[in-house]
Protein backbone atom coordinates (compact mmCIF):
# COMPACT_ATOMS: atom_id res chain seq x y z
CA UNK A 1 0.00 0.00 0.00
CA UNK A 2 2.58 2.68 0.79
CA UNK A 3 4.35 2.22 -2.73
CA UNK A 4 1.46 3.28 -4.20
CA UNK A 5 1.14 6.85 -2.19
CA UNK A 6 4.48 7.06 -1.26
CA UNK A 7 7.04 9.21 -3.54
CA UNK A 8 9.12 7.14 -5.61
CA UNK A 9 12.77 7.53 -6.29
CA UNK A 10 14.93 5.44 -8.29
CA UNK A 11 18.82 5.71 -7.74
CA UNK A 12 21.64 3.96 -9.75
CA UNK A 13 24.65 2.89 -8.72
CA UNK A 14 23.23 3.04 -5.02
CA UNK A 15 25.90 0.88 -3.25
CA UNK A 16 28.84 3.46 -2.60
CA UNK A 17 29.87 6.45 -2.97
CA UNK A 18 27.55 9.42 -3.83
CA UNK A 19 24.43 6.85 -4.78
CA UNK A 20 24.52 5.28 -1.12
CA UNK A 21 24.63 9.08 0.19
CA UNK A 22 21.44 9.85 -1.87
CA UNK A 23 20.11 6.16 -0.33
CA UNK A 24 20.81 7.32 3.05
CA UNK A 25 18.88 10.53 2.81
CA UNK A 26 16.67 9.68 0.94
CA UNK A 27 15.50 6.54 3.54
CA UNK A 28 15.17 9.46 6.77
CA UNK A 29 12.58 10.69 4.83
CA UNK A 30 9.00 9.64 5.73
CA UNK A 31 6.57 8.18 2.54
CA UNK A 32 9.23 7.66 0.43
CA UNK A 33 9.69 4.90 -1.82
CA UNK A 34 13.61 3.99 -3.07
CA UNK A 35 14.33 1.82 -5.34
CA UNK A 36 18.22 1.25 -5.74
CA UNK A 37 20.03 -0.56 -8.19
CA UNK A 38 23.55 -1.80 -7.74
CA UNK A 39 25.91 -4.13 -10.49
CA UNK A 40 25.62 -7.25 -8.57
CA UNK A 41 24.91 -9.34 -5.57
CA UNK A 42 28.32 -8.55 -3.41
CA UNK A 43 27.35 -5.27 -4.09
CA UNK A 44 23.86 -5.30 -3.29
CA UNK A 45 24.89 -7.17 0.61
CA UNK A 46 27.08 -4.13 0.86
CA UNK A 47 24.17 -1.61 0.65
CA UNK A 48 22.30 -3.60 3.22
CA UNK A 49 25.26 -3.80 5.60
CA UNK A 50 25.69 0.40 4.90
CA UNK A 51 22.13 1.43 5.72
CA UNK A 52 22.10 -0.82 9.10
CA UNK A 53 22.42 2.12 11.53
CA UNK A 54 20.05 4.37 8.83
CA UNK A 55 17.00 6.10 10.60
CA UNK A 56 14.26 4.77 7.81
CA UNK A 57 11.57 7.21 7.89
CA UNK A 58 7.44 6.25 8.50
CA UNK A 59 6.06 4.19 5.93
CA UNK A 60 9.35 4.44 3.92
CA UNK A 61 11.37 1.70 2.16
CA UNK A 62 13.71 0.52 0.16
CA UNK A 63 14.20 -2.08 -2.55
CA UNK A 64 17.12 -3.31 -4.49
CA UNK A 65 17.34 -4.36 -7.87
CA UNK A 66 20.55 -5.51 -9.95
CA UNK A 67 21.93 -3.54 -12.96
CA UNK A 68 25.39 -3.87 -14.22
CA UNK A 69 25.93 -0.71 -16.45
CA UNK A 70 29.26 -1.47 -17.83
CA UNK A 71 27.62 -2.62 -21.01
CA UNK A 72 24.37 -1.04 -21.03
CA UNK A 73 21.24 -2.97 -20.68
CA UNK A 74 18.37 -2.66 -23.11
CA UNK A 75 15.18 -0.64 -21.72
CA UNK A 76 13.40 -4.32 -21.94
CA UNK A 77 15.96 -5.74 -19.79
CA UNK A 78 16.08 -2.97 -17.23
CA UNK A 79 12.25 -3.26 -17.60
CA UNK A 80 12.44 -6.76 -16.92
CA UNK A 81 14.93 -6.45 -13.64
CA UNK A 82 12.72 -3.67 -12.27
CA UNK A 83 9.49 -5.96 -12.30
CA UNK A 84 10.49 -7.99 -9.20
CA UNK A 85 9.56 -4.32 -7.66
CA UNK A 86 5.58 -5.27 -8.45
CA UNK A 87 4.25 -2.55 -5.81
CA UNK A 88 5.84 0.37 -7.19
CA UNK A 89 3.31 1.68 -9.75
CA UNK A 90 4.70 5.00 -10.79
CA UNK A 91 8.40 6.71 -10.48
CA UNK A 92 8.52 10.31 -9.58
CA UNK A 93 11.90 11.14 -9.46
CA UNK A 94 14.83 9.07 -11.49
CA UNK A 95 18.63 9.65 -10.48
CA UNK A 96 21.16 8.36 -12.93
CA UNK A 97 24.08 8.62 -11.02
CA UNK A 98 26.30 5.47 -11.67
CA UNK A 99 29.36 6.51 -13.08
CA UNK A 100 32.34 5.30 -14.37
CA UNK A 101 36.16 6.84 -14.63
CA UNK A 102 39.10 5.80 -16.55
CA UNK A 103 42.61 7.17 -16.46
CA UNK A 104 42.36 10.81 -16.78
CA UNK A 105 44.85 11.33 -20.18
CA UNK A 106 45.47 13.86 -22.65
CA UNK A 107 42.92 13.36 -25.50
CA UNK A 108 45.33 12.63 -27.44
CA UNK A 109 46.35 9.66 -25.82
CA UNK A 110 43.60 8.62 -25.01
CA UNK A 111 42.24 4.71 -26.04
CA UNK A 112 39.47 3.67 -27.82
CA UNK A 113 38.62 1.20 -25.02
CA UNK A 114 38.38 4.12 -22.55
CA UNK A 115 36.16 5.54 -24.88
CA UNK A 116 34.03 2.68 -25.19
CA UNK A 117 34.04 1.87 -21.61
CA UNK A 118 33.41 5.10 -20.44
CA UNK A 119 30.29 6.11 -23.23
CA UNK A 120 28.69 2.64 -22.12
CA UNK A 121 28.57 3.56 -18.60
CA UNK A 122 28.49 7.57 -18.76
CA UNK A 123 26.30 7.71 -21.66
CA UNK A 124 24.42 5.05 -23.12
CA UNK A 125 23.11 3.76 -19.74
CA UNK A 126 21.69 6.97 -18.37
CA UNK A 127 19.62 7.61 -21.78
CA UNK A 128 18.38 3.59 -21.90
CA UNK A 129 17.47 3.97 -17.82
CA UNK A 130 15.06 6.84 -18.77
CA UNK A 131 13.71 4.87 -21.79
CA UNK A 132 12.60 2.07 -19.30
CA UNK A 133 11.53 3.90 -16.97
CA UNK A 134 9.81 6.82 -18.46
CA UNK A 135 6.35 5.40 -18.92
CA UNK A 136 6.25 5.01 -14.99
CA UNK A 137 7.62 8.65 -14.63
CA UNK A 138 4.58 9.72 -16.36
CA UNK A 139 2.03 8.12 -13.87
CA UNK A 140 3.38 10.72 -11.49
CA UNK A 141 1.35 12.59 -9.31
CA UNK A 142 3.86 15.76 -9.61
CA UNK A 143 6.01 16.66 -12.63
CA UNK A 144 8.36 13.66 -13.19
CA UNK A 145 11.99 15.00 -12.58
CA UNK A 146 14.84 13.27 -13.81
CA UNK A 147 18.56 14.34 -12.16
CA UNK A 148 21.42 13.06 -14.82
CA UNK A 149 24.47 13.11 -12.39
CA UNK A 150 27.00 14.97 -14.23
CA UNK A 151 30.29 16.48 -14.00
CA UNK A 152 32.30 19.71 -14.64
CA UNK A 153 34.84 18.16 -16.16
CA UNK A 154 32.35 17.35 -19.28
CA UNK A 155 31.91 21.00 -19.22
CA UNK A 156 33.07 21.95 -23.32
CA UNK A 157 32.68 25.96 -22.98
CA UNK A 158 34.46 25.50 -19.33
CA UNK A 159 37.00 23.15 -20.43
CA UNK A 160 38.55 22.73 -17.17
CA UNK A 161 42.93 22.93 -17.43
CA UNK A 162 43.12 19.19 -16.45
CA UNK A 163 43.16 16.19 -18.61
CA UNK A 164 39.67 14.71 -18.75
CA UNK A 165 40.57 11.46 -20.14
CA UNK A 166 37.69 9.15 -21.60
CA UNK A 167 35.50 10.38 -18.49
CA UNK A 168 35.00 14.06 -19.83
CA UNK A 169 33.48 13.27 -23.37
CA UNK A 170 31.18 10.82 -22.09
CA UNK A 171 29.99 13.37 -19.65
CA UNK A 172 29.77 15.97 -22.48
CA UNK A 173 28.03 13.91 -24.77
CA UNK A 174 25.72 12.68 -21.84
CA UNK A 175 24.72 16.71 -21.01
CA UNK A 176 23.98 17.01 -24.49
CA UNK A 177 21.11 13.97 -24.40
CA UNK A 178 19.84 15.94 -21.18
CA UNK A 179 18.76 18.89 -22.69
CA UNK A 180 17.70 16.96 -25.58
CA UNK A 181 15.07 15.27 -23.23
CA UNK A 182 14.12 18.48 -21.94
CA UNK A 183 13.31 20.18 -25.54
CA UNK A 184 11.90 16.89 -26.41
CA UNK A 185 9.85 16.62 -23.24
CA UNK A 186 7.84 20.20 -22.94
CA UNK A 187 4.51 19.29 -23.11
CA UNK A 188 5.32 16.12 -21.03
CA UNK A 189 6.38 18.36 -18.38
CA UNK A 190 8.98 16.33 -17.81
CA UNK A 191 11.68 18.48 -15.05
CA UNK A 192 15.39 17.38 -16.47
CA UNK A 193 18.39 18.54 -16.00
CA UNK A 194 22.45 17.82 -15.65
CA UNK A 195 23.75 18.06 -11.83
CA UNK A 196 27.58 18.16 -10.93
CA UNK A 197 27.37 16.76 -7.62
CA UNK A 198 31.16 18.75 -6.72
CA UNK A 199 34.75 16.98 -6.84
CA UNK A 200 33.96 14.75 -4.00
CA UNK A 201 35.43 12.41 -1.26
CA UNK A 202 34.36 9.14 -3.16
CA UNK A 203 36.85 6.52 -4.36
CA UNK A 204 36.04 7.92 -7.60
CA UNK A 205 36.95 11.45 -6.40
CA UNK A 206 40.33 10.29 -4.75
CA UNK A 207 41.20 8.16 -8.11
CA UNK A 208 40.78 11.43 -10.24
CA UNK A 209 42.90 13.44 -7.66
CA UNK A 210 46.02 11.03 -7.77
CA UNK A 211 45.33 11.53 -11.19
CA UNK A 212 45.84 15.24 -11.24
CA UNK A 213 48.79 14.75 -8.77
CA UNK A 214 46.37 16.77 -6.60
CA UNK A 215 48.21 16.61 -2.90
CA UNK A 216 45.31 16.12 -0.69
CA UNK A 217 41.44 14.76 -1.04
CA UNK A 218 38.94 16.78 -3.24
CA UNK A 219 37.27 18.98 -1.81
CA UNK A 220 33.77 18.33 -0.82
CA UNK A 221 32.69 15.46 1.56
CA UNK A 222 29.56 13.06 0.03
CA UNK A 223 26.96 14.72 3.24
CA UNK A 224 27.48 18.21 1.28
CA UNK A 225 27.39 17.22 -2.24
CA UNK A 226 24.20 14.85 -1.00
CA UNK A 227 22.90 17.85 0.72
CA UNK A 228 23.38 20.42 -2.07
CA UNK A 229 21.76 18.09 -4.52
CA UNK A 230 18.66 17.14 -2.76
CA UNK A 231 18.16 20.79 -2.12
CA UNK A 232 18.10 20.96 -5.92
CA UNK A 233 16.43 18.10 -7.05
CA UNK A 234 13.55 18.70 -4.57
CA UNK A 235 13.16 22.63 -5.57
CA UNK A 236 13.85 21.82 -9.44
CA UNK A 237 10.47 23.12 -11.92
CA UNK A 238 10.61 23.30 -15.22
CA UNK A 239 11.19 27.09 -15.53
CA UNK A 240 14.04 27.41 -12.90
CA UNK A 241 15.88 24.24 -13.80
CA UNK A 242 14.73 22.06 -16.24
CA UNK A 243 17.26 21.75 -19.69
CA UNK A 244 20.19 23.62 -17.59
CA UNK A 245 23.83 21.95 -16.14
CA UNK A 246 23.84 22.93 -12.87
CA UNK A 247 26.03 22.59 -9.62
CA UNK A 248 25.55 21.25 -5.86
CA UNK A 249 25.31 25.15 -4.99
CA UNK A 250 22.45 25.79 -7.76
CA UNK A 251 25.29 27.48 -10.33
CA UNK A 252 24.44 27.39 -13.67
CA UNK A 253 27.50 25.63 -15.46
CA UNK A 254 28.78 26.48 -19.28
CA UNK A 255 27.74 23.47 -21.86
Amino acid sequence: MASTTNKVYVVTGANRGLGLGLTKRLLERPATTIVASVRSHDAATNLMSEIEGTTIGKNSALHIIELDFSTAKSPEEITQAFAAVSTVTHIDVLICNAGFATPMTLASVTSAEDLRKSFEVNTIAPLLVFQAFWPLMQRSASAPKLAVISSSVGSIAGQEPVPGGAYGPSKAASNWLTKALHVENEKNGLVVFALHPGWVQTRAGEFVAKEWGYPSSPPVTVEDSVKGMLSIIDSATRDNMSGKFVSLTGDILLW
